[in-house]
């Protein structure tokens, strides 16, 4: 695994994480000069690093705007579903001989140097924050529906609506639910510490600052909320629509019962 290269004492660098799309295809990506697969992250020829994410997102340490833009350019395609309003997420990385590496209160992170075990902590950190933040942006706008749902409820009214929407309504929270799952795991233990156990406090502190196991709960739980909901607004919608078929089937009784009558004393 190549190190990069140690940052002096006192130097500060910042770090950027991009929500890009829904996936990134990194299958084909792979670089002589990476020092991880999983996610994949490569050093830059300017110094800076790179680390990519399936999930969609990107993680720049020490890049300008300029060349920030100019490797999303290169990824091409292989962002998967782009969004066109990206979550992003900044700190500042303090590189410095110290005898805690964490966030501290002025939003600063400090770190002994630029080892890429280090980094990568700091990337997924970054990286499950913008992440999580596009999931409760998605899950605001369904939360709003079901609002709507539950206040119709409360007047005795069926919000109007076709069973499709309903579907694509729970498929929506299904497909959240999945992208959690993977954002959970990372989030509870990222694979860069089975091999550098020693830096499990400085992961602990960096879930800490970013809230990311409570907003993965939130989301969780919202997530049930909004299943229950489309599940109870399916079976209601069902119900109505088989006392409709009832009521066809009375009209079609009543009606040949009607032709059967004509026909037999006014014709």
């Amino acid at each position: 695994m190549q190190m990069p290269d140690p940052a002096p004492n006192n130097q500060l660098l910042i770090a950027r994480a991009i929500q890009l799309g829904e996936r990134i295809d990194l299958k084909g990506l792979e670089r002589p000069d990476q020092f991880s697969l999983h996610p994949l992250a490569f050093p830059t020829a300017g110094g800076g690093t790179v680390v990519l994410f399936r999930f969609g997102a990107a993680v720049f340490i020490g890049l300008n705007p300029v060349e920030e833009e100019d490797v999303i350019r290169g990824l091409g395609e292989r962002i998967v579903e782009p969004l066109p309003e990206r979550e992003s997420e900044t700190a500042t990385l303090l590189f410095r001989e110290t005898e805690g590496e964490q966030p501290t209160p002025n939003g600063t992170i400090e770190l002994k140097n630029r080892a890429p075990e280090r980094l990568l902590l700091v990337a997924e950190a970054l990286a499950i924050s913008v992440d999580l933040a596009y999931d409760e942006r998605r899950i605001a706008k369904a939360f709003d529906r079901v609002e709507r749902i539950a206040s119709s409820l409360q007047h005795r009214r069926l919000l109007a609506g076709r069973p499709s929407d309903l579907m694509a309504q729970i498929g929506e929270a299904l497909l959240i639910q999945q992208r959690l799952a993977g954002r959970v795991e990372m989030a509870d233990r990222p694979e860069v510490l089975w091999d550098h156990s020693h830096l499990e406090r400085l992961w602990i502190r960096l879930a800490d600052e970013y809230d990311l196991a409570p907003r993965a709960r939130a989301i969780g739980q919202k997530l049930e909320v909004i299943r229950d909901t489309a599940d109870t607004m399916a079976d209601l919608l069902s119900t109505r629509t088989s006392h409709r078929l009832e009521w066809y089937i009375i009209a079609l009784i009543a009606l040949e019962i009607v032709l059967g009558l004509y026909d037999r004393f006014l014709k």
